[in-house]
């Protein structure tokens, strides 16, 4: 049997012209005009839907709501399109496991080409296994060095990557960019529990690391890390910038570099990035089509309104993601040109996750939205953690609670003034009331991971299954 070499089972040719490395991509479809935008995602989506009607999972969706590709001639018919998400996935997996009938191929097609296995970090459930073919490898990993090169990572740049090397997609696809298409040696430190932290600062100052990739939470963490051993963290390591997923300001106050933020997930990986001019995120047009529906009906939301993040996947040939509603919340903006000289169209900042919205006595509350209000005041150190639980009250009736650990800035805050305020900051800020408990600094890591997982839980949902939503 003949192996499949890497170097020969892809047209590299074809590669690069229709997904161009970053040096390309910025004189190229960076620059594109709205016309040709539009023009080439009907034209890949067309092919899309031609691959997805290949698949069973999609068979079976659009023949339960009487859809066919045929019925999409124009970018205006994407509403047409089923809509599916993460529990559509779960059936499918449940229907024919353990990886669903959602899959292109099977290990056995590595006989004939290349293949990547991988699944989701599973922390809104079960993990989503996908099987990832060559070419889309390659173009999830142009896709993160163009993310890179747009934030100012650069060749002969030295970049340690704190996310975790596991069986979860992001490492290896941020390594791969990289190392393959960007000319960067990645310093594979992964997250706290591979290599401690206090070590990943030795390594970036040994090293002269240019940057660092993290989530914002472990950002601020290497940097008290680094602060509690006596750096200067504006003046005694080699960063130009800092490449973070969430709230880049509070990064940005301590470090003294640009923090860049950006948008992906674990099937299609990068989507979206954080340009110099610091205003929303730039979708990679030539790859993706994402909308923005509505929570509950589904429906397109017009610019600036928020609501779930619905993404059409372009180039994939393995599985398809065919309006994925992801869950994740934002709010499109209006199609305008970026002062960067970009067309290609905007998305707000990742602002939580639909499915941890918790109705408390008819009002929706996120508990990422708890955590701003709580990030705002002084007197806490911004680390919180959020349950909910379904109690009895007087006369034998139940209703759900809501309650926000929270972390002070010092010992010597008043945890009782401290909640007392947050309560009614809470309140004010929400509409509903949201109970408060002040606990001791660093008490809330073995809720949360900080220090040790790249992606934070900032949530238990503690009520009996059967009455959960």
């Amino acid at each position: 049997m003949e192996i499949p070499y890497y170097y020969k089972s892809l047209d590299w040719d074809k590669l690069v012209s229709e997904y161009e490395p970053p040096q390309e991509y910025m004189e190229g479809a960076w620059l594109w005009g709205r016309e040709k935008i539009e023009k080439t995602q009907l034209k890949r989506l067309k092919e899309t839907l031609e691959h997805g009607a290949k698949i069973p999972f999609f068979q079976k969706l659009w023949e339960k709501h009487d859809f066919t590709p045929s019925d999409v001639q124009s970018l205006e018919d994407m509403h047409k399109i089923p809509i599916y998400t993460i529990d559509d996935i779960r059936e499918s997996i449940d229907r024919n496991p353990p990886f669903g009938d959602y899959q292109r191929y099977s290990f056995k097609d590595a006989q004939h080409t290349p293949l990547r296995f991988y699944t989701s970090g599973g922390t809104t459930g079960t993990p989503r296994p996908t099987i990832y073919s060559q070419w889309d490898r390659e173009v999830g990993a142009i896709l993160s060095a163009r993310t890179f090169h747009l934030q100012g990572i650069r060749p002969g740049d030295v970049v340690m990557n704190a996310w975790a090397y596991s069986t979860h997609n992001a490492a290896w696809i941020m390594d791969h960019g990289m190392w393959h298409w960007l000319g960067v040696t990645p310093i594979t430190t992964s997250t706290g529990n591979v290599t401690p932290t206090h070590k990943q600062v030795e390594l970036a100052k040994t090293f002269g690391a240019t940057s660092i990739i993290a989530t914002s939470d472990y950002l601020l963490h290497i940097a008290d890390t680094a602060e509690k051993m006596g750096y200067d963290l504006k003046n005694d390591f080699n960063f130009t910038s800092l490449l973070a997923f969430g709230d880049t300001a509070p990064v940005e106050e301590k470090f003294g570099v640009p923090v860049y933020d950006s948008y992906a997930f674990h099937e299609v990986q990068y989507v979206a990035a954080e340009c110099p001019a610091k205003n929303g995120l730039h979708i990679f047009e030539d790859a993706f089509i994402v909308e923005v529906v509505d929570f509950e009906t589904g429906n397109p939301v017009p610019p600036g309104q928020r609501g779930n993040i619905v993404v059409t996947a372009l180039y994939k040939t393995g599985t398809q993601q065919i309006r994925y509603n992801i869950q994740d919340i934002t709010a499109m903006y209006e199609i305008e040109k970026c002062e960067c000289g970009s067309w290609h169209r905007k998305i707000n900042y990742f602002q939580g996750r639909s499915d941890t919205m918790v109705k408390l006595r008819g009002v929706n509350v996120w508990p990422e939205a708890c955590g701003k209000i709580i990030a705002q005041q002084p007197e806490t150190n911004g680390e919180y953690f959020c349950y909910i639980e379904r109690l009895k009250k007087v006369g034998k009736s139940e209703r759900d609670e809501m309650t926000i650990m929270v972390e002070p800035s010092s010992e010597s805050v008043s945890h009782a003034q401290l909640q007392e305020m947050l309560v009614e900051k809470l309140k004010q800020q929400l509409g509903v009331k949201i109970n408060v408990e002040i606990v001791p600094i660093n008490s809330l890591e073995q809720y949360t991971g900080r220090g040790h997982r790249a992606k934070l839980k900032r949530f238990d949902d503690r009520r009996p299954k059967e009455v959960t939503v």
